[in-house]
């Protein structure tokens, strides 16, 4: 379980200090869960259901990412995405957490990572225990705290505090990169608490349900299904209404579906001789950059940059299947395939 430090809230500043963490923590998901899809190379119907779940989980935590700048906004505060503190250097804990408790790397898809870090990310306080179908034959001061729990105390305090949200509403981000419906403009203490429920439900569904909001598996249980090697199906029969289908398995080879990317590519120095691999990983520095550049606008004023991340995105996604192509050839890591190091690049 992922545990963060506790924020201080007591005033506005603070408020506003720990909604921008919030944002930098929705981030620093994204790095690590887009490297191990894009290593997902194999072509079985369980390698394409994993990757379109991790795909899933990396729009979502865009959407959270969304929702924490705009609910910042609607209290008078300004998100800073566009800055070479805001991307972790790889590996390392995550922004809040607490030192040595979770530390993330950027490696190839294996199971061992789904189990040992992004499950852990994502865990409630209380996971759900979901059944197993039958197989047919054949708080002191320091004291850390979660992700969820951290939500609570903001959703505590503005709830308390209505007078804080004396945001610009030109301000808000909306439409992009999402179902209508699913992006929430933050406003007042109505809309600021459903996007708190949404990022929140999102992770980690209820202590009900294994399902957020829109009746979706939740982040970490649709990683636990890769865990378990099964998929999660609807059963009526069950406490939960869901259940572990283990006629219907998530069979993935860490070594023939998966690209052999070096482990922590931001360590990794190219030998000369792999010259164009250390040229594409700046290149997908490069675009990557320009996607927060772009965020970062389109979240402080001018939403319609939002849109030039998006082409952005699409740009970066390019470059990074060409990168991962790249066998190295000289080295220590020799036999191996260059990666994405996500550094920012004034």
């Amino acid at each position: 379980m992922l545990r963060i430090m506790v924020q201080p809230l007591a005033t506005t500043d603070d408020v506003r200090n720990a909604l921008q963490n919030a944002i930098q923590l929705e981030h620093s998901t994204i790095p690590p869960y887009l490297t191990a899809m894009a290593t997902l190379s194999g072509s079985s119907e369980s390698v394409k259901y994993a990757r379109e779940a991790i795909r899933d989980v990396v729009i979502e935590e865009m959407l959270h990412m969304t929702l924490a700048c705009n609910i910042l906004n609607a209290i008078g505060g300004h998100p800073v995405i566009a800055d070479a503190h805001f991307i972790p250097t790889y590996p390392h804990e995550l922004p809040m957490g607490v030192a040595g408790d979770l530390i993330v790397h950027l490696k190839r898809y294996s199971k061992s990572l789904i189990e040992d870090t992004f499950m852990k990310i994502e865990e409630p306080e209380v996971p759900l225990e979901i059944p197993t179908k039958p197989a047919v034959v054949a708080m002191a001061a320091a004291a850390p705290i979660t992700i969820g729990q951290f939500y609570a105390a903001v959703r505590a305090k503005l709830v308390a505090h209505p007078e804080l949200f004396t945001g610009d509403p030109s301000l808000q981000v909306g439409g992009f990169f999402f179902d209508p419906g699913e992006d929430i403009i933050v406003t007042d203490v109505n809309s600021a608490l459903l996007a708190i429920e949404t990022i929140v439900e999102q992770g980690e569904g209820t202590p009900k349900s294994p399902t957020d909001l829109q009746n979706q598996i939740a982040h970490y249980y649709r990683f636990q299904q890769l865990s378990k090697g099964m998929r999660i199906v609807d059963d009526p029969s069950s406490a939960l209404k869901v259940s572990f289908d283990p006629n219907q398995p998530l069979v993935i080879d860490d070594t023939v579906d998966v690209i052999q990317m070096v482990d922590d590519p931001p360590l990794v120095t190219y030998h000369a001789a792999d010259v164009r691999a250390e040229q594409l990983s700046a290149e997908a520095d490069a675009s990557y950059s320009n996607l927060l550049r772009a965020l970062h606008q389109g979240f402080n004023g001018k939403p319609d940059k939002v849109n030039d991340a998006v082409g952005t995105m699409f740009e970066f996604k390019t470059i990074l299947g060409e990168l991962l192509q790249q066998k190295l050839t000289a080295g220590p890591n020799a036999g191996q395939f260059a990666g994405p190091k996500f550094r920012y690049l004034p």
